[in-house]
């Protein structure tokens, strides 16, 4: 069984709708979705502050920005791993950054992507 089997029970993998249309309209979600986060948390932060509803840092803007932190080369709260090789130098370091509308962004990406091909 290829990778295209598993994702086809979401989207079915046609000529249309390659593996790599369906990593390009994820990204795009996640992305989308953690810009929209971001967005909506400064709202309500800037909301309670002006309410008198627990100042920038209540329960709703803590939803919004709340989020899930994965990184690969970069050690507790310093930089990224650094290779010298006296002529070159290498940074090695990825990051991910999920929260709740970054999902939500992502799921709502496929379902376009799903529905956006030929009929």
């Amino acid at each position: 069984m290829t990778i295209d089997h598993y994702f086809s029970i979401f989207v079915p993998m046609t000529h249309k709708n390659s593996l790599a249309r369906l990593a390009l309209f994820i990204v795009v979600g996640l992305i989308l979705g953690g810009i929209m986060s971001e967005a909506l948390g400064a709202l309500f932060g800037e909301l309670g502050v002006l309410l008198n509803a627990g100042g920038y840092d209540n329960s709703v803007h803590k939803v919004f920005t709340t989020a899930a932190e994965f990184s690969i080369g970069f050690p507790n709260n310093g930089g990224p791993i650094i290779i010298d090789l006296y002529l070159v130098k290498f940074a090695l370091g990825f990051g991910f950054k999920l929260n709740l509308l970054s999902g939500f962004g992502m799921l709502i990406a496929i379902y376009i992507m799903k529905w956006s091909g030929e009929r």
